[in-house]
């Protein structure tokens, strides 16, 4: 009999499990940040749709996952506040620039809509395949500028993710291109695809490795088995 052992990872960037307290950066040191990553070109490290910048007409929002499955905003009761309907997508390998970095400082949230997500950095981007200024939301806390160009890093990429989307199949080029996850591709594939899970649960039996992975708090899960994704 084959012995089988479980066990559950969390991720992060939209998990609500990761409670340790963590002291913010000084202002300081966010404004020296965000006038270094000022105009520079990143490529998108995943795809992403793009989607209303809830109330703000002027902005969309870059999410990572789709939006139906953001908890950026809450209700009165704390249920998430969807940004609204996805309106397009943006592959992985999509040259963008760094407008700036605004962080949630008072002279900040005085000019955010309070319908938005106003306590959280915001990165500003343009590219011609969009519109509008585009924004990526990130986590609101981080210890220090290495923390938070770590947390960009993983969405903007100074090397493009182009050289490595070439040795995909053309199905997995597609999935990556679609935001879609379909039978036989690969973890790498997925995870440019659909986005970082909020969690993975992985267990062994004997050498063999079968994942499932999670996003909206279970709305959407994907298994996988051998590093591939199952039907």
């Amino acid at each position: 009999m084959k012995a089988s052992l479980g066990f559950l990872l969390p991720m992060g960037f939209l998990c609500a499990c990761l409670t340790v307290p963590r002291t913010p950066m000084e202002v300081a040191e966010q404004g020296k940040l965000s006038r270094g990553l000022e105009n520079q070109l990143r490529f998108l490290r995943i795809s992403f749709f793009l989607a209303p910048f809830f109330a703000d007409e002027d902005k969309q929002l870059l999410s990572p996952v789709h939006p139906q499955w953001l908890h950026l905003l809450e209700d009165t009761e704390g249920e998430p506040i969807p940004p609204g309907e996805a309106e397009g997508v943006l592959p992985a390998g999509t040259l963008v620039r760094i407008l700036k970095v605004e962080f949630p400082t008072p002279s900040a949230l005085r000019q955010r809509l309070v319908y938005s997500p106003r306590s959280r950095p915001w990165v500003y981007l343009t590219t011609p395949q969009a519109s509008k200024p585009l924004v990526l939301v990130l986590p609101n806390s981080f210890e220090d500028a290495d923390d938070f160009l770590s947390e960009l890093n993983r969405f903007l990429t100074p090397r493009n993710p182009l050289s490595q989307m070439a040795a995909f199949s053309v199905d997995e080029q597609n999935a990556v291109h679609t935001k879609e996850s379909i039978p036989g591709i690969s973890a790498e594939a997925l995870e440019m695809a659909l986005g970082y899970p909020e969690s993975k649960t992985i267990f062994f039996e004997g050498e063999q490795k079968t994942e499932t992975w999670s996003w909206g708090r279970g709305r959407k899960t994907v298994h996988l088995r051998g590093g591939r994704v199952l039907p």
